[in-house]
């Protein structure tokens, strides 16, 4: 790891992280099933683990203030891997699964804004921040091949705690590499009270409708997924490995394009894309084969919209001046909007005639996403004088 960039040692930790997701994070909307929570109580059940998280952040604010960024990093890869107990116990109480709740909430609040405000700084500049972020994100797709065949195959051959227990060592092996990155500059690091001042509007519009997107995309459809498979773990794995074969290629092609000033062109593409493979997932339930084809393109899609959206919201947040902060604000904006999104599709679950109909609302997203990222791009404002102070 010694001749490694920065860039790159964060790749490493990311592809080892990933793995951990891919391998157990992706099949916890099927464990929920599994203990017969039933789809809008489990869809509500996430609505409330990202209702603690954004509640909690700032909190996370000032731990992140003490330990720096990448410590915030390992914090919450820590915190996710110690968070697979209390899951593997929910089926003896209630309290487990809110245990397993707050540990996740705690987690995802130190981990992710931490883990952006790290790739805005340790990335090129916007000449080739498109290529570097697609290389990230093929490395990604490649782990959602090998994660999803492997928690499968140990979901279906030695049950969830071999697989939970892999994973969360595969989370902690992911600190190693951030043990060898220097100091991360992300900009004066806000106190609790100013962590929400100076708010990116542009930025947090866009996080905003892409929460508001996931939570069709992440929560609901592999749910449904996972329903239409029988509720076999071997069969869902074995289906999203496939899916993350298209995606490998797809963002490392973007990728490219985005450096070559084809954001806008791939923008309107993947738009176009996501309301069609909305309109797949939907009619899963009429047509078998349908929701095949949806999962199949549907990561090909991804590795069009993950590097164009992210190449867009990094630009700006470097521009910012102030990454830690702008991360946060986005952050928040990603919450409100995904929890929206998860109530709205818990209620059609509930009331609609039929369970795939849930994953429709997240459609709605995708004209605001559009004009969000498509729009002017200003320059997100410095930081005050109080955070200039602070830091």
């Amino acid at each position: 790891m010694s001749h490694l960039g920065p860039f790159r040692l964060l790749t490493l930790h990311s592809a080892l992280f990933g793995l951990a997701t891919a391998m157990a994070g992706g099949f916890v909307g099927a464990y929920l099933l599994k203990l017969g929570l039933g789809l809008p109580v489990a869809l509500a059940t996430y609505a409330g683990l990202l209702t603690v998280r954004c509640g909690i952040r700032l909190l996370a604010v000032e731990v992140v203030r003490r330990v720096g960024i990448a410590g915030g990093m390992k914090v919450g890869a820590v915190l996710g891997a110690l968070g697979f107990l209390p899951l593997l116990l929910a089926d003896r109480s209630s309290g487990w699964l809110l245990a397993w709740v707050v540990a996740v909430s705690m987690a995802e609040a130190l981990y992710w804004p931490a883990y952006h405000t790290a790739t805005a700084a340790t990335a090129a500049g916007e000449g080739s921040l498109g290529r570097q972020l697609g290389e990230r994100m093929t490395v990604g797709a490649l782990v959602t091949v090998v994660g999803p065949l492997a928690g499968g195959l140990l979901l279906a051959s030695f049950g969830e705690a071999a697989d939970f227990g892999i994973a969360a060592f595969c989370s902690l092996l992911s600190i190693l590499p951030l043990a060898r990155l220097g100091r991360i500059e992300g900009g004066p690091m806000p106190r609790m009270r100013e962590a929400l001042h100076g708010t990116d509007r542009a930025g947090m519009a866009t996080f905003a409708a892409d929460g508001w997107i996931s939570s069709g995309l992440t929560f609901v459809w592999p749910m449904l997924l996972f329903s239409s498979m029988g509720a076999d773990y071997e069969a869902f794995g074995a289906a999203n490995a496939v899916a993350g074969l298209a995606g490998a290629a797809v963002s490392l092609f973007c990728g490219r394009a985005i450096d070559r000033g084809q954001r806008d062109r791939y923008l309107l593409l993947a738009c176009t894309a996501l309301a069609a493979s909305f309109a797949l997932r939907a009619a899963s339930a009429w047509w078998p084969l349908g929701a095949a084809a949806a999962n199949a393109t549907g990561a090909a899609i991804a590795g069009f919209y993950g590097p164009v959206v992210m190449s867009t919201v990094y630009a700006r947040a470097r521009r910012s001046g102030a990454i830690y902060r702008f991360q946060i604000n986005l952050e928040a904006g990603w919450d409100c909007g995904a929890v929206s999104g998860l109530l709205v599709a818990a209620l059609v679950a509930w009331a609609g005639p039929a369970a795939s109909l849930a994953v429709l609302p997240a459609a709605l997203g995708i004209v605001p996403l559009y004009l969000a990222v498509r729009g002017p791009r200003r320059v997100a404002p410095a930081p005050g004088p109080a955070l200039i102070a602070a830091a």
